[in-house]
């Protein structure tokens, strides 16, 4: 049988791509290498805005509702807490989440194979022929949806050029009553971490812990995880499930299209950088991904670049920012720590990001004063060495505007 629409992957995006496909009347395949339900390295926090994407409550597999959060510097005992009378996030579980989007996908008609891991991809001028396990399957549009370390992309012959950091995970469920000053709310430990964080998200009845940054942080990772939960006052002896994951970041020319193919959720990169967050982007490319097949498979346009251009429009310009505002805070994160202390300043823009309410990019226009000096302060931390380390780059970003002529030599020689 041949198909519209090919999705390999049934996380949340290539689920989303898939069901929203399939709602249009479109003929969809979608194959995952694992069976479901399945767990993935993930602390799966979604941000309260997510449910505006979906058509349906995501209440089934919601564990805990987030109104909370207590924040650290350097697992010191000086955290302290911040409330909002708005739920910023929902916690839930990989495993329960991915199942509960790929059931609302079969539901509208998605054709699922599992325990298919796709091991070649021949391209055509007017289809796909895709070989998963011991079989072969014929698509008229492929989608790459397989994360950060899917084979999809090179099997297609598209160098996606990634920029990966790495998170290292455990969960503890706590011997007795679950903590009280978890039940509605996440820990976030800063300062100690080049590029990330350290986080504690409640889970139903456990606590999911992990530190996350830069990739050339990872053969620490183990030891950094140890002394958060020690921080948490948990003991680490306790920890399981301990998993490791890629994540993953886009460039400025990272494809999202190549032909009658797509790139959707991890696989394209499409990653805030500041939060590390990637299921909103995940199913906000999935449900692009799915008008744009619709249209060209219909013959209303005669390529997918109008989902490239959606995306670069409506995702990349946030996620620009949200790369500048976590050059600035890495540069010197104590500042901001004893900022928000005194102020909560940053709490009330977390929230309103989470909600929905504020974008990075809609900042930026509203103070153009501070959106000009945030462009030059991240633009000399990317050119110059000694902000570089300080910040914790070894693989700085490309300058955005001030410094842009010496782009290509940076990029040529990047400061290690």
């Amino acid at each position: 049988m041949r198909y519209d629409v090919i999705v390999v992957g049934a996380g949340p995006a290539g689920s989303t791509t898939a069901r929203e496909c399939a709602s249009r009347g479109l003929s969809v395949l979608m194959l995952e290498k694992a069976e479901f339900p399945r767990d993935k390295p993930c602390g799966c926090a979604l941000t309260a805005r997510v449910g505006d994407l979906l058509p349906f409550e995501l209440t089934p597999v919601v564990e805990r509702v987030i109104y909370g959060m207590r924040l650290s510097m350097m697992k010191r005992s000086t955290a302290f807490g911040r409330r909002s009378s708005k739920k910023i996030a929902y916690l839930t579980q990989r495993r329960r989440l991915d199942a509960f989007l790929v059931e609302q996908a079969i539901k509208a008609g998605v054709c699922m194979r599992e325990k298919a891991p796709i091991c070649d991809v021949e391209r055509h001028p007017s289809h796909f022929t895709v070989r998963a396990g011991d079989e072969c399957y014929t698509g008229a549009t492929l989608v790459a949806a397989d994360g950060a370390n899917g084979a999809t992309a090179k099997l297609a012959g598209v160098d996606v050029g990634l920029t990966l950091g790495v998170a290292f995970e455990g969960n503890i469920t706590p011997p007795e009553r679950f903590p009280e000053m978890w039940e509605d709310a996440i820990g976030l430990d800063v300062g100690g971490m080049p590029g990330g964080y350290g986080w504690l998200f409640p889970k139903n009845d456990h606590v999911n812990i992990g530190p996350g940054g830069w990739k050339y942080v990872g053969p620490n990772l183990k030891a950094r995880l140890d002394e958060l939960v020690r921080f948490y006052g948990f003991d680490p002896a306790e920890l399981w499930g301990l998993r490791g994951h890629h994540l993953p970041l886009r460039h400025r020319m990272s494809p999202l299209v190549d032909g009658n193919m797509l790139l959707v959720g991890d696989a394209a990169g499409l990653l805030d950088p500041m939060t590390g967050e990637g299921i909103y982007t995940a199913i906000w490319s999935g449900k692009s991904a799915a008008k744009h097949l619709t249209a060209y498979l219909g013959e209303e346009t005669h390529d997918l670049d109008g989902y490239r251009w959606d995306v670069e429009t409506g995702l990349p310009p946030d996620l620009r920012v949200s790369r500048q505002f976590h050059d600035l805070f890495h540069l010197t994160p104590g500042f901001y720590f004893s900022v928000e202390r005194r102020t909560s300043i940053m709490w009330r823009l977390l929230c309103r990001l989470f909600r929905g309410e504020q974008t990075y990019a809609g900042v930026m226009l509203k103070h153009p004063a501070v959106a000009t000096m945030i462009d030059f302060v991240s633009d000399l931390v990317r050119v110059t060495p000694v902000l570089q380390r300080k910040a914790g780059l070894r693989e700085p970003a490309p300058p955005e505007r001030f410094f842009q002529r010496s782009a290509s030599h940076h990029q040529a020689h990047p400061q290690l």
